[in-house]
């Protein structure tokens, strides 16, 4: 009888310490958004900030952290409006680098997946 009442107090014990964890990263993920410039042209850096906002909440994350034309950013999962306005060098298909103002949007994009979500917005030249 004894023994019973040990483990049931040890059972008690680690059902209780197992559902104190807090799960709070399963409604983050990260958003790798990559900008794209056509067959022609090769973007080998961009200067740009990138504006996520969240279609429900109005909230709005921005990183300009872009690692040759593609950045990471870290959000609540959700559907997203996607902003990317700068200037960005590109290796032009004759051999000769220029820099270019460049726009990239979307609307609607959905950060759904837990881990990672990969995005390729099309870019828009203003010049």
């Amino acid at each position: 009888m004894r023994n019973n009442i040990l483990y049931i107090t040890l059972m008690i014990l680690a059902m209780a310490l197992t559902a104190c964890a807090p799960v709070e990263d399963d409604i983050f993920t990260t958003a790798r958004i990559t900008v794209a410039a056509g067959d022609e042209v090769t973007i080998t850096r961009i200067q740009a900030q990138a504006k996520l906002t969240n279609v429900n909440t109005r909230q709005t994350v921005t990183s300009a952290d872009f690692v040759g034309s593609t950045v990471a950013v870290e959000l609540l999962r959700g559907a997203y409006q996607i902003d990317i306005e700068g200037a960005a060098t590109c290796q032009m298909a004759d051999g000769k680098t220029r820099v270019r103002q460049f726009r990239c949007q979307s609307d609607y994009a959905e950060m759904v997946h837990q881990d990672l979500n990969e995005i390729t917005l099309k870019t828009i030249f203003l010049d």
